[in-house]
């Protein structure tokens, strides 16, 4: 096993990534979910704090105001003590709606901003994950040891931050006996909501930090050795020996159909011996001439032999034959730049043939 993973050197491709994602295998650290909760929340309560105050201290007042005399506490029935359940409830979610919502959103929020948009398959039930010699194997081994560790010291951060924060606040604490009811309330939900705000802020960079390890980590599983690399390139891309073969077929496929249009061609360029040229030329479909064929070297002779077998003319002009061969593809139009090069060529070829200006026109 540590044999496999020296060998796995290479970074993950994003077919290994994608693979991976669509199998619900992504970087995900919880204590950033916790921070955007954490901060939600202060704002939240800060948001609502004052009218969800009020409006539970009317319901708290209702109901201890409420008269309870002997007739009317006879005469209630479960029915009524239903309802008045029922509505003292309602009140209460009403209350809490916007709260959870809110938290709700958060969350969602705040995992998607990692993931995603992802849909993680059903996975089928393992038995072996229900053994418990197992279970200990995992609750021991080296990466929940990490995970304690790191808990550890999340806790002794933001344990440490809070106590700081309110350890400047405490000398304040004596004041209070001076205050109303109201007024305790007020200082004290300013001084809670000022601590958790602070140990958001440092709950933030833990979740940062934790973030970009999980990152590393998530890519360090995936990391590929250069064989698994190969074989992905291959799998994707096709094996390369058949796909020069394919392009070998093509190019023989491709040559036979060129070979097949010099004997219909009108003229044939030449370098002299080096490159060799094919033009049609034919005035009632085209425009302007078009190369059928073109080659170098041994093809260029090739062109040659079967022009001269098919008594097709070929012409030596060395300018024309190198710049249609760079410039121009086979089944394409010559460039109009060579158009007076191209027609002194083909006058040459028509008269040779007894064929007049008219009747090339024609």
């Amino acid at each position: 096993m540590a044999e496999d993973r020296d060998n796995k050197t290479e970074p993950a491709t994003e077919k290994r990534k994608a693979d991976a994602r669509r199998e619900g295998n992504v970087a995900v650290s919880r204590d950033v979910t916790t921070a955007a909760l954490l901060f939600a929340g202060i704002g939240l309560l800060a948001l609502f704090a004052g009218s969800g105050v009020h409006q539970l201290t009317n319901v708290t007042r209702m109901g201890l105001t409420m008269p309870f005399d002997r007739v009317v506490h006879a005469s209630l029935t479960i029915e009524q003590i239903h309802s008045l359940l029922i509505e003292v409830g309602l009140k209460s979610l009403v209350l809490m709606l916007p709260f959870m919502g809110g938290l709700a959103i958060v969350g969602i929020g705040a995992s998607l901003a990692q993931t995603g948009l992802l849909w993680k398959p059903s996975l089928p039930c393992e038995i072996g994950r229900l053994n418990p010699i197992k279970g200990l194997g995992r609750l021991f081994s080296l990466r929940s040891v990490s995970e304690l560790i790191k808990a550890l010291l999340k806790i002794a951060i933001i344990g440490g931050i809070g106590a700081f924060v309110f350890g400047q606040d405490l000398q304040r604490l004596p004041e209070l006996v001076h205050y109303d009811l109201w007024g305790l309330l007020t200082v004290m939900g300013w001084l809670t909501l000022k601590a958790a705000a602070i140990i958001a802020g440092a709950i933030s960079v833990v979740a940062g930090a934790d973030f970009l390890y999980q990152r590393y980590e998530w890519e360090r599983s995936l990391r590929m050795s250069l064989q698994e690399v190969k074989e992905e390139h291959r799998d994707t891309e096709g094996d390369p020996m058949i796909k020069n073969r394919v392009r070998s077929v093509q190019r023989d496929m491709m040559r036979k159909r060129m070979m097949a249009a010099v004997p219909n061609a009108d003229v044939v360029v030449t370098n002299p011996t080096h490159l060799a040229v094919a033009l049609k030329y034919d005035t009632a479909r085209m425009s302007a001439p078009i190369v059928v064929a073109k080659g170098a070297g041994h093809l260029a002779e090739r062109i040659r032999a079967v022009a001269r077998q098919h008594g097709v003319v070929v012409v030596e002009n060395k300018f024309v034959a190198r710049t249609l061969y760079k410039l121009v593809d086979i089944g394409k139009e010559i460039p109009a730049d060579l158009y007076r090069a191209v027609a002194e060529i083909l006058a040459f070829v028509f008269r040779a043939r007894g064929v007049t200006s008219e009747q090339v026109t024609r």
